[in-house]
């Protein structure tokens, strides 16, 4: 898997938001280059390790060069531009390995984009943005919308799309894709809406105040 620029969710969330800030406040050029750096040091990893493109795929560096450049993107409150997830899949066939690390990549992006939202409203709460209960309650709503939350998740963008042939002659194929910051969250708060129209007009209010929804 592609080393992250910024971990989402295995280190301190505090200290997440304190490297998030850097980048923001980082000039565009900067951001950039760093982001250059680190994908062409994965790219060569990974193409000695045997991955490669298919002919109608982008080069693998500049897959590489494109899913950094995003990691380095952050909006005002530090939620990043675009929440991305990685799958792989081995199959005898292509197309069907393919098909599967999607489908796997997609369950992984999900997990990500509810673990954003959590994170963020833990942190409205830790900073007094919002009252305990009314965050507890928010990520009660978020829960319970869990497997709401794929059927709305359509709008989403492959960045990666690689393969290389395994020591038993299949088929491994790792994707990576991706959506944006405003898809993420209108899909949330299509899937949240009914349960909070159900409990709280008051919640819902604070939920879009909270995220600019």
């Amino acid at each position: 898997m592609a080393a992250f620029v910024v971990s989402s969710y295995a280190q301190n969330f505090e200290e997440q938001r304190k490297e998030r800030e850097k980048i923001f406040k980082a000039s565009k050029k900067k951001n950039k280059d760093k982001a250059l750096r680190l994908s062409e040091e994965d790219a060569e990893q990974l193409l000695n390790d045997g991955w490669k493109t298919t002919p109608s795929a982008l080069p693998l560096e500049r897959q590489m060069d494109a899913m950094y450049i995003m990691q380095m993107e952050y909006d005002s409150k530090l939620f990043p531009a675009y929440v991305m997830a990685e799958a792989n899949s081995v199959n005898q066939d292509y197309n069907a390995a393919k098909k599967r690390a999607v489908e796997l990549a997609k369950s992984a992006l999900v997990e990500k984009i509810q673990s954003e939202i959590s994170l963020q409203i833990d942190w409205a709460i830790k900073t007094e943005l919002i009252e305990s209960k009314e965050g507890e309650a928010l990520i009660k709503s978020l829960k319970a919308a869990k497997n709401s939350i794929p059927q709305n998740l359509e709008d989403v963008m492959i960045v990666e799309d690689i393969y290389r042939m395994t020591s038993s002659k299949r088929v491994e194929v790792r994707v990576a894709i991706a959506c944006t910051t405003d898809v993420a969250k209108k899909v949330v708060k299509d899937a949240v809406n009914a349960d909070l129209e159900r409990n709280s007009e008051k919640l819902q209010q604070r939920l879009d105040d909270y995220f600019g929804w």
